[in-house]
């Protein structure tokens, strides 16, 4: 059994991997960050680690709610890893400062490019937007990042006097006939036309073309919209996760 914990800026989720060898697993606890119990993920899991105690992996770009969670389950677990540049991953990290480089970002990596082997570009729709590049040779070559669409929504209502939060999920049209459509349609197709451009100069200035990976927890909320050919994987971090692990242990 393989325990996966997943520390994102907005959402923190933990998974259960029954056989760390195949891809399947089941969502043990789930909570917005801001609003996470530690007493009932401590109840969650120490009921779920009672018989043995499994390994555990983690992915977080919160590094204080990383060490807590540390500190408090180490000892319901055998071997605990975090995600990060150190890892043996088979990828490699072609980029300035790799230590700061988000495991998030790279779980996608390693997890994409297991699936395709391909020149990749993965967008990941989260609480930022990141556009991730790997090479069909295993380098990861670095990106972009922008604002994710409910950051957006938020800072427009929070900078300003007037402009209120809007629901992302309404039906979006070019041209806004409110200040809410109006707010939708710049959020999400600037958003998708931000990815589409970006991705479009990566192309141009590496002299290839990119095979596109769609994932994250805002990816249902622009998907529709796309007009380029894409890949949908809302696990692919979970997959990466999983196979970081079958890495290391094998080694």
């Amino acid at each position: 059994m393989l325990i996966g914990v997943k520390i994102g800026n907005s959402t923190f989720k933990t998974i259960v991997f029954e056989n760390p060898e195949n891809n399947n697993f089941s969502l043990l606890f789930q909570s917005s960050l801001n609003k996470l119990d530690w007493n009932i993920l401590e109840r969650i899991i120490k009921m779920k680690t009672s018989a043995f105690n499994p390994d555990c992996i983690i992915c977080s770009v919160v590094p204080n709610i990383s060490e807590r969670f540390l500190n408090t389950f180490k000892d319901q677990f055998n071997k605990i890893f975090t995600v990060n540049s150190k890892l043996m991953t088979g990828l490699i990290l072609k980029v300035n400062n790799p230590e700061k480089f988000g495991g998030d970002r790279l779980a996608c990596c390693v997890a994409a490019y297991e699936l395709f082997k391909e020149n990749i570009a993965i967008v990941d729709a989260g609480t930022a937007t990141t556009i991730t590049i790997v090479k069909k040779n295993g380098e990861i070559l670095g990106g972009a990042i922008m604002p994710g669409i409910e950051m957006m929504n938020y800072s427009l209502h929070e900078k300003t006097a007037l402009l209120s939060i809007v629901n992302l999920s309404d039906s979006v049209y070019p041209l806004g006939s409110d200040t809410d459509s109006a707010i939708r349609s710049g959020i999400i197709l600037g958003t998708i036309y931000g990815i589409k451009g970006i991705i479009k100069e990566i192309e141009q200035f590496l002299d290839i073309e990119l095979k596109i990976i769609l994932t994250g927890g805002n990816a249902e909320l622009i998907k529709k919209y796309l007009n380029f050919p894409y890949d949908y994987l809302p696990h692919l971090v979970f997959e990466g996760m999983r196979l970081i692990y079958l890495k290391k242990i094998k080694n």
